[in-house]
């Protein structure tokens, strides 16, 4: 991603607003499908991206940014019953290569935010990371812990 323009930056602000709703929304219907300590797992994670979404919205109300609700939903919930058809482990695994694209792309959005949204961008890529952390720790059989980083976020 270049340099943006005020636009252009407001625009990719506005798109990871809507990836957090959607992401809520995702981890929603995987919680729906889901039982047990999955269930509790997806719905931390549905929080996170609550929690991101409502910051995001904030700074986009406030360059008076419209957040008209966005569409799309019926992809979404077919790519979480695809999610849901899969072990939780397979679940988890399939995330890592969407998260590192989202943290490449967000690290490039905060290195371009003006020095009064750099805190808001900040907490946009350490979402980002702290989803990452728990598929790494998951993965490694760290189940036990995989939520740490999550809930540190959604408590700061």
């Amino acid at each position: 991603m270049g340099i943006l323009s005020k636009d252009d930056y407001e625009r990719s602000v506005h798109a990871a607003w809507v990836g957090e709703l959607q992401g809520k929304a995702f981890f929603d219907a995987l919680a729906r499908a889901a039982s047990g300590e999955e269930r509790e797992k997806w719905q931390t994670l549905a929080e996170l991206e609550r929690v991101t979404g409502e910051r995001l919205a904030t700074l986009l109300r406030a360059r008076n940014v419209d957040l008209s609700p966005p569409e799309g939903a019926g992809e979404l919930l077919a790519a979480a019953e695809r999610y849901a058809e899969q072990s939780f482990t397979d679940a988890v695994s399939t995330m890592r290569p969407v998260l590192i694209a989202a943290i490449e792309r967000f690290e490039s959005l905060f290195s371009q935010a003006p020095e009064a949204e750099r805190e808001t961008m900040q907490f946009l890529v350490d979402h980002e990371r702290a989803l990452l952390r728990f598929v790494d720790l998951e993965l490694s059989g760290q189940g036990e812990t995989s939520l740490a980083p999550t809930r540190a976020l959604i408590e700061a």
